[in-house]
C-alpha cells in the first residue's frame, strides 16, 4: 500500500506469526497523514499538518486478552509491543467466550471509493479550500465573525493475524466546519453548516460558507416556551440523533450487558416503514473504509429496516458473546471508547421526497432546528439524550418561517423523535468527525413531537 512503511511491516507479521502454541494475535499498522486549516475572526490561524504511523498488537493466550500500542516501528519497539501485551494478556479475565480472531477465508473486502488526489493534497491547496469557505461566508454575512475547520488527509491499514488473514484497505477524507455569528446584536445570533466527502473536489466549500452565512438570523430571536413541539431537523441535527441511537442502542456491549434501548424491540416496529437506516462502510454516499480495525470486510448492515429494528452490530469479542457472526465494525482494541465496544460508524438514513419548502409546510406549527450543541446521554436504556439547539433555530406558524427563535434545552429519547417520523427531505447530505471514523449521511427530517424542557436568553 503507497505509504506504508514495508520494514516494520515484515516485523508484525513474523511477531504475529512466530507466538507458541496456544497464543494467538492479531495486528494493526495504520499509517495517516492529515491537514488541518482552522479559521478564526475571519482569517486562518492555525494550520497544522500530522504524520502518523502506529501499531496495534493484541495476543490472545487461553481467552485472556491484552493489547498494548506503539509509535516505535524499530526492531526494538516491535519486540518492546509483542511483549507488553503479552504481560497484559496474563493478568486480564478470561473471555470464556472469545470465538478467536477471523481466518484468511473470510470474505475479502469489496473495493472501495479512494480519493488519491485528496491523500496527497498540500496544506496550501488544503488552505485554499478553507479561503473558499470563508470568501463565501463574507459574501452573503458581511460583517460576520466567521469561524471554522477544515479536515483533509488519508488512513492506511493493514490488519494480520496469527490464523493467516492479511487484509489492507485506505481512506480519504475531506471534512469541514463552518460557523457565522454576529457577537455584537443582543442577544448574539449566528449561523452553521457542515460537510464531508471521501473526494475534496466534491466538498462544495461554497455551498457550506453560504449556507452557514444565510443562516444567521437578521432580527432578534424571540423568546419561546418550553413544551413539546412538532420540529425540523436540519442533517446536523439528525445527525446527532442518528449517533446516538448507534451508541444507545446497536453497539454489541449494549445488547450483551442489556442497556441497549432497544433491547426489547428487536423485531419489532420502532418508526415509520420510510425510515430505513443501513450501516455501510463501502458506501460512495458514506466515508468509505472497506475493513474494520480486525480485517473484517465492510458490508451493508440493515439496522432500522423499513421501521423495523435489527439486531446490533458485533466485533469478535461481541460475536462470542452474543453467539453471532462479525458485522465488520471491531473498533481499535486500544480505543479511549473501548467501553462502549462495536458501533455502526458508516450510518446511511434513506432520503424520502419533500423539498425544504415541503418540509416546512408540513411542519405547520413549530421549530426549525439547524444542529444541536453539547449533547449527553441521560438513560442510555431508554435512549434519551439532552443537549442545547444552536446556530439557526425558528419558527413555524402556519407552515412558513416567521422568525428566529431563542435556543431551548432539550431532553428526549432518540426513539420517540424517530418513531414521530412525517416526512423526509430528499437530499441526504454526509458529515463525519475530522478523523473519518464517524460517518453519517442524512436527510432533514420533520418530527411530530420533540420536548424541549427549558429555555435560554440567546
Amino acid at each position: 500500500m503507497p505509504g506504508e512503511p514495508r520494514a516494520p511491516l515484515a516485523r508484525v507479521t513474523a511477531a504475529v506469526r512466530t507466538l507458541p502454541d496456544g497464543v494467538s494475535a492479531d495486528a494493526r499498522l495504520s499509517t495517516s497523514t492529515w491537514t488541518t486549516i482552522r479559521f478564526a475572526n475571519g482569517r486562518v490561524h492555525q494550520p497544522m499538518v500530522e504524520r502518523r504511523s502506529q501499531l496495534s498488537f493484541r495476543v490472545a493466550d487461553a481467552g485472556r486478552l491484552g493489547t498494548a500500542t506503539t509509535v516505535d516501528l524499530s526492531p526494538e519497539g516491535v519486540a518492546a509491543v509483542v511483549a507488553q501485551a503479552r504481560a497484559l494478556a496474563r493478568v486480564a479475565p478470561v473471555e470464556k467466550k472469545f470465538p478467536g480472531f477471523p481466518s484468511e477465508g473470510a470474505p475479502r473486502p469489496a473495493a472501495t471509493a479512494f480519493s488519491a488526489s485528496t491523500a496527497g493534497l498540500s496544506p496550501e491547496a488544503a488552505t485554499r479550500i478553507a479561503e473558499r469557505v470563508l470568501a463565501a461566508a463574507a459574501d452573503r454575512a458581511p460583517g460576520g465573525r466567521i469561524a471554522g475547520v477544515v479536515n483533509i488527509g488519508s488512513e492506511s491499514l493493514r490488519v494480520v493475524n496469527s490464523t493467516g488473514l492479511d487484509r489492507a484497505g485506505r481512506t480519504s477524507l475531506a471534512q469541514s466546519s463552518v460557523l457565522v455569528d454576529r457577537p455584537e446584536r443582543d442577544p448574539p445570533v449566528s449561523g452553521w453548516s457542515e460537510g464531508a466527502h471521501w473526494d475534496a473536489a466534491r466538498l462544495d466549500p461554497e455551498r457550506l460558507g453560504r449556507e452557514a452565512a444565510e443562516r444567521v438570523a437578521t432580527a432578534a430571536p424571540e423568546a419561546v416556551a418550553p413544551g413539546a413541539y412538532r420540529v425540523l431537523l436540519r442533517a446536523p441535527a439528525v445527525s446527532d440523533l442518528l449517533s446516538y441511537l448507534a451508541l444507545t442502542g446497536f453497539g454489541g456491549h449494549a445488547e450483551d450487558e442489556g442497556w441497549s434501548c432497544l433491547r426489547k424491540r428487536r423485531g419489532r416496529p420502532i418508526a415509520p416503514r420510510e425510515v430505513h437506516l443501513v450501516d455501510d462502510g463501502r458506501s460512495r454516499a458514506s466515508i468509505p473504509c472497506p475493513i474494520d480495525y480486525e480485517g473484517v470486510a465492510a458490508r451493508s448492515v440493515p439496522l432500522i429496516d423499513h421501521g423495523v429494528a435489527r439486531p446490533s452490530v458485533t466485533d469478535v469479542v461481541t460475536a462470542g458473546r452474543l453467539g453471532r457472526g462479525l458485522t465488520g465494525h471491531g473498533p481499535p482494541p486500544e480505543s479511549p471508547f473501548g467501553d462502549w465496544g462495536p458501533i455502526p460508524s458508516h450510518l446511511l438514513l434513506a432520503a424520502g421526497d419533500a423539498s425544504e419548502d415541503e418540509l416546512i409546510k408540513e411542519t405547520k406549527h413549530g421549530l426549525l432546528v439547524t444542529r444541536f450543541h453539547y449533547v449527553r446521554i441521560v438513560d442510555p436504556g431508554r435512549g434519551v439524550i439532552t443537549g442545547m439547539t444552536r446556530d439557526g433555530t425558528y419558527r413555524i406558524e402556519h407552515g412558513e418561517v416567521v422568525g428566529p427563535a431563542r435556543n431551548l434545552r432539550f431532553t428526549e429519547s432518540v426513539l420517540t423523535a424517530l418513531r414521530g417520523t412525517q416526512a423526509l427531505g430528499r437530499e441526504a447530505r454526509c458529515s463525519a468527525s475530522e478523523r473519518g471514523g464517524l460517518a453519517t449521511t442524512c436527510p432533514d427530517l420533520v418530527t411530530k413531537s420533540f420536548r424541549f424542557t427549558s429555555a435560554t436568553l440567546f
